[in-house]
């Protein structure tokens, strides 16, 4: 026993250095517009701080799979680099006890993901949202910056400058989209002013020209002056009907929902999708750890830069898989559970072949 946690006190130093890596790498973005959200838009540090903390559990289930592999990679390259396997097996000790206890953990930290999964990560990216939109609604021009397009809707928007204390942009470029399969409409004003709330977005332009192609001679352009000009967009209209919403709400309400819109004989497949991945990915850390361990103990060189390198590349693959799985599910091509343990599914069956060549030798 004194051996197997020995292994397993190798094993956890990797998987907290990996969750550090991965984590600033996918915050590192993030982590600048907090920045200018405090120093440049006048956003209070203590709601700065609670975005941070809310966004943390949308990406905590990305990170951790990440962190285990190289964790694997790490601790047990290096094992097969200084030939500890070696000695393991010259004292008449069984193989399975090197890796078996840190393959325990990666299960029970699987365990632990699927409440954290289907409950606090989809409550926590509501608030997260909830928290985000209050600001716009506050700010509209909060993530506007001059002489950058940004959009809104059908809206492309562009600016040479922005005055947010007032609302404002000055010589002002916006290109609407349409339903037809028309060109879009151009705009130009010498001054546009921004007004939203959570249902809609008004943009009022002043001292401009609109040119827009004639819809029943689609080969005449209209050009248009105008003193004023209201561009007016709903924002919340699809706001029941959209599948990123799914992603705010626990399982048992998807659950519910399911059941609800299998009553209204309504299309489920996307609802249905987005609860089978969270248990899918729930389980990524056993599925990585169950391959990441023998091929580890295959290699002969080890280290975290190695280590680092192909985890990058089975992570991909990994990734590419879930994604083939969650759109076949999706679509309503396969079932939803059958096509997200794919990548699951992939990474034991290698994991299972690794661990017999490792056994045999």
């Amino acid at each position: 026993m004194t051996l197997t946690l020995y292994f397993l006190r190798q094993f956890i130093p990797p998987f907290i250095l990996g969750v550090f890596i991965f984590l600033s790498v996918f915050v590192l973005d993030k982590l600048f517009n907090l920045i200018d959200l405090f120093f440049n838009k006048g956003v209070p540090f203590l709601v700065v701080a609670q975005i941070f903390a809310l966004f943390l559990p949308t990406i905590f289930p990305l990170i951790v799979p990440m962190a285990i592999l190289l964790s694997c990679f790490v601790t047990f390259g290096r094992i097969s680099e200084e030939n500890e396997l070696t000695a393991v097996r010259a004292g008449g000790i069984p193989v399975y006890k090197v890796f078996w206890l840190p393959l325990f953990f990666t299960f029970i930290l699987s365990l632990s993901l699927i409440p954290f999964n289907t409950d606090f990560a989809p409550r926590a990216n509501q608030i997260f949202r909830t928290i985000l939109q209050t600001i716009v609604d506050r700010d509209p021009l909060i993530h506007v910056e001059p002489r950058k397009f940004f959009s809104v809707k059908n809206l492309k928007i562009f600016a040479d400058s922005v005055d947010s204390s007032k609302k404002t942009l000055r010589n002002v470029f916006v290109f609407q989209g349409s339903e037809e399969s028309r060109p879009l409409d151009r705009f130009f004003a010498r001054e546009g002013i921004i007004e939203s709330d959570e249902n809609n977005f008004q943009l009022t332009l002043k001292q401009g020209q609109v040119q827009r192609y004639d819809l029943k001679r689609p080969w005449v352009l209209i050009h248009t002056t105008f003193g004023i000009y209201t561009i007016k967009v709903p924002l919340n209209i699809e706001k029941d009907s959209q599948s990123v919403r799914f992603r705010n709400i626990s399982s048992k309400e998807l659950s519910k929902k399911i059941r609800e819109f299998k009553a209204q004989r309504l299309p489920t497949a996307p609802i249905e999708a987005e609860n089978s991945l969270r248990y899918a990915i729930a389980f990524a850390p056993f599925a990585l750890a169950l391959v990441g361990i023998p091929l580890a103990l295959s290699f002969k060189k080890g280290g975290k830069a190695f280590g680092l390198g192909v985890t990058f590349l089975i992570v991909l693959i990994y990734y590419l898989l879930l994604v083939t799985g969650l759109t076949l599910a999706e679509k309503g091509i396969l079932p939803p559970d059958p096509a997200l343990w794919i990548a699951n599914g992939v990474s034991i069956a290698f994991g299972i072949f690794f661990t017999n060549k490792v056994f045999k030798k």
